[in-house]
């Protein structure tokens, strides 16, 4: 394919159709400034050959301009041996949407159908086609692993794929990797695991199963054995219970401890009438002991309550004077602080009135400016609404779009008609050349003439010969379409199309303005002309100036030595008041104190009410005390005497409750060991019945025949993955023959920038992975950006040098990707760029235009269309 012109119409900066002609083979440079259109011009030429006309996604927005309008791109191109037009528009409305495709001048497919005739005219980039690999964006400066570029080296090398088939043995080779897919794919996924329902798996299933069945079945039989042992001892625990001498043995022993048991019962009635009598003399004494100790604890109590509430009053009467001194201190702190705080607020004010003065003074400027946008504002707004009014008599957008669709169905129409029309075609005898004609216009040998309305023929020295159309040159599709745009020109109320083409201009330039306007419009007022003039509002009044009041900095000073002075009032007031509140904290503590002394000293005094006489009574008590604590003692001897004389009660007792113990517990083992006999003897009969034995030794058997089928099929497995890594690693090696054409096309391009440059070329992506200089191998990703940069360049000339050797030339296309190349090497990428050129179509874009002038190749540059 070789690109030969592109025009682009509301793309981006190009409101106006802007149209590169004079595209060729070799070298061609467009060498522009920043923001010249040349990014603009690489993703139109993207987007035509490889975005859908209906899609409106994220790149296809970015063409639109900023100030609307649908983008277009119309290419030229030779392909195939013949000349091919291209032109898409894209918008948001679907009804705007189109692609149509010439091949020769004649239009051979429009809509869906142009889409589905590109990619194998071009070679998209997910169909393995060149661009992906060939256009070099802005800023892609390294070998990329896009998909798409991969698509497209595959697709190069696979055109030497005949030498790889016969080092590698050809389709023999890949019958036994197929052979080993096969088989593994009986039993393995993908990814190398059991494949479920595969002959593996149920083998490993059928293992499983039988190693299950053996498992169970053991446990039964082992579950048997238990059994049996259980009912023997059993049996044995039971003879042992029920023999007659152990049955008399344990009679014997109960009789025996129930007659010591009622021995020790009587001896301890005797205990308990001595320790009666015993607790019955310490109650009397502990009673006493009570009536002592209160009377003792009374007199004491009405002693030291005395003594307290003396002491009370004489601290309540100095606490007094100290909380009447700290309350007067404190009312002295409360005046100064509100003489502070006057002080205070007068000095605020005045401060205020200062700063109010100031404000004043700036709104008058604020009200000057904000007077002027408002004027400014009020005329930019009357320009905008007769800016409005002058479009409004201008044909709309809109109107315009269906006017070229119409005046496009106009021409599709004729076209078609001519295409169905009659043709005529001259043969001229020797020497009769030109002798016929056609509205004065001599007709060609060989030329075919479509007549859809008939002609005259004018033959010299002859006559003339008039032709009328038949029923398959109708007119009735040119003339509804002519009628349809005639009806909608009058509509427009444009006589012509250059006319409405000419309002169009004009109205898209008072949309321009107006959009200026209304931009400068937001700018004076961006929330509203209304806005301004409230903020106008809300200014205040102007105020007549105060000369009395002092300046702002005199105002201030004066304010911060009162608030100074108020801070220092306000601590000293703090500090009175903690004083104040501990002083009187003391107080009421200190008078609660000497009430309580005072309650407690008449409590006692009540307390010594009911005994008369305390201090005798006192006397006579404790002598009671001491007589009867002789007749406890004695009560003490006799009791000590009788509790050593009898047997011990509880041990009788114990001795009695663990005879029985024995007897009933003989009783319970005896009904329980017959119960698990009987359950021991069905169980047992139950699964004799069922010689799990016998079973069991079966299921050895198939678990053995089982393992020695999955055994099988485990090493046919392992067979098979090891002969397909050893035959891949075979094709493998051999595939490194791919990269020979490659590096025949590579290393001469690198050489011209390093004379003893080669490649080391990675046989899978094709991408160069080291490079060799000076006998010395480094990998491309520790080389500098610049490097990089150079070898990308050279591996996409080479690839399109394959391209071209296979007949399928593709022209490259670089958008400023010479960027990291210093001076002097630079002059080496334009002797490759030129190099390269003799054989393909190299198409530059870039910026650096005083570098570019040494590039040569076919000048390009941006024309009015």
């Amino acid at each position: 394919m070789q690109i030969t012109g592109i025009t682009l119409a509301h793309v981006r900066r190009f409101t106006d159709p802007v149209t590169i002609t004079g595209l060729g083979p070799g070298l061609n440079v467009l060498s522009e400034p920043n923001e010249a259109g040349k990014s603009t011009l690489f993703d139109a030429l993207q987007a035509v050959f490889f975005r859908s006309h209906r899609s409106f996604d994220k790149a296809i927005k970015a063409l639109v301009p900023r100030v609307g309008g649908d983008p277009e791109v119309t290419v030229d191109f030779e392909a195939e041996g013949a000349t091919w037009r291209l032109a898409k528009v894209w918008s948001s409305s679907a009804a705007r949407k189109s692609a149509r495709l010439w091949r020769d001048g004649a239009l051979i497919a429009q809509g869906d159908e142009v889409d589905g005739q590109l990619p194998a005219l071009i070679g998209a980039p997910s169909d393995g086609g060149p661009a992906g690999l060939l256009w070099v964006r802005q800023g892609v400066v390294d070998q990329t692993e896009d998909k798409d570029e991969q698509a497209a080296r595959r697709g190069i090398l696979d055109s030497v794929a005949g030498e790889v088939e016969a080092m590698t043995g050809g389709h023999r080779m890949a019958r036994a990797l197929a052979a080993c897919d096969t088989v593994l794919k009986q039993h393995l996924t993908n990814t190398g695991r059991v494949k479920t329902g595969g002959g593996l798996a149920s083998a490993q299933a059928e293992v499983a199963d039988q190693e299950q069945a053996h498992a169970d079945l053991a446990a039964r039989v082992a579950t048997l054995q238990d059994d049996l042992d259980h009912r023997r001892r059993a049996q044995r625990e039971l003879g042992e219970l029920t023999a007659p001498e152990a049955e008399a043995d344990r009679a014997e022993r109960l009789k025996t401890a129930q007659s010591a048991l009622s021995a020790a019962r009587a001896h301890q009635s005797r205990v308990e009438l001595a320790e009666g009598k015993t607790r019955e003399l310490e109650a009397r004494a502990a009673q006493l002991d009570q009536q002592i100790a209160a009377l003792r604890h009374a007199l004491d109590e009405h002693r030291a309550a005395g003594e307290d509430l003396t002491r009370a009053e004489a601290d309540l009467a100095s606490v007094t004077d100290t909380a009447r001194t700290a309350r007067a201190e404190r009312d002295d702190a409360v005046q100064a602080q509100d003489t502070a705080r006057q002080e205070a607020d007068r000095t605020s004010a005045i401060a205020r009135q200062v700063l109010q003065a100031e404000a004043a003074r700036a709104a008058e400027a604020q009200r000057d400016d904000l007077a002027r946008r408002i004027a400014r504002a009020e005329a930019l707004r009357s320009r905008i609404e007769e800016l409005d009014a002058l479009a409004s008599q201008e044909i709309s957008a809109d109107r315009m779009q269906d006017l070229i669709r119409r005046d496009e169905a106009l021409r599709l129409a004729e076209a078609a008609r001519a295409a169905r029309a009659a043709t005529l075609r001259i043969r001229y005898a020797d020497g009769a050349a030109g002798r016929i004609t056609r509205d004065g216009q001599a007709l060609n040998d060989g030329q075919e003439v479509p007549i859809p309305e008939g002609t005259v023929l004018d033959i010299a020295g002859v006559g003339r010969i008039e032709i009328s159309p038949g029923e398959a040159a109708s007119n009735a599709d040119v003339e509804a379409a002519r009628s349809a745009l005639t009806q909608a020109l009058a509509a427009a109320g444009r006589p012509d199309m250059d006319a409405a083409r000419a309002s169009a201009s004009r109205a898209e330039g008072v949309r321009a303005e107006c959009q200026s306007a209304r931009a400068d419009l937001g700018a004076l007022a961006p929330d509203g002309l209304a806005d301004v003039r409230a903020r106008l509002a809300a200014l205040p009044d102007p105020v007549a100036p105060d000369l009395n009041l002092p300046t702002r900095a005199e105002a201030e000073a004066a304010e911060d030595r009162a608030r100074t002075a108020l801070q220092s009032a306000t601590e000293a007031l703090s500090a009175a008041q903690v004083v104040d509140d501990a002083a009187q904290a003391r107080l009421r503590s200190t008078t609660a104190a000497r009430d309580i002394a005072a309650a407690r000293h008449a409590r006692a005094a009540q307390a010594l009410t009911a005994t008369p006489e305390a201090e005798a009574t006192l006397s006579e008590r404790i002598e009671a005390r001491t007589a009867l604590q002789e007749r406890i003692d004695a009560a003490r001897v006799e009791l000590t005497g009788l509790q050593g004389a009898g047997g011990d009660l509880s041990a009788a007792e114990t001795a009695v409750t663990r005879a029985q113990s024995v007897i009933d517990n003989t009783r319970r083992a005896v009904a329980s060991l017959r119960e698990d006999l009987a359950q021991l003897n069905a169980r047992i009969g139950l699964t004799t019945s069922e010689a799990p034995e016998e079973e069991l030794a079966l299921v050895t058997d198939r678990l053995e025949a089982a393992r020695g089928r999955l055994a099988a099929i485990e090493t046919e497995v392992a067979v098979n993955q090891r002969l397909h890594a050893v035959l891949s690693a075979a094709q493998a090696e051999a595939r490194e023959a791919y990269v020979r054409p490659v590096h025949a096309e590579l290393a001469p391009l690198l050489r011209m920038l390093w004379p003893d440059a080669d490649p080391v070329i990675d046989a899978e992506t094709g991408l160069i992975t080291a490079l060799t200089r000076r006998s010395v191998e480094e990998e491309v990703d520790v080389l500098s950006g610049g490097t990089r940069e150079q070898i990308s360049l050279m591996v996409r000339l080479a690839f399109a040098r394959l391209l071209a050797a296979r007949g399928t030339p593709a022209p490259v296309i670089l958008d400023d990707a010479i960027v990291y190349t210093d001076d002097d090497r630079i002059e080496q990428i334009f002797n490759a760029l030129t190099a390269g050129g003799e054989t393909l179509q190299v198409i530059v874009l870039s910026c650096r235009q005083r570098a570019f002038r040494a590039l040569g190749g076919r000048v390009l540059s941006f024309a009015p269309a």
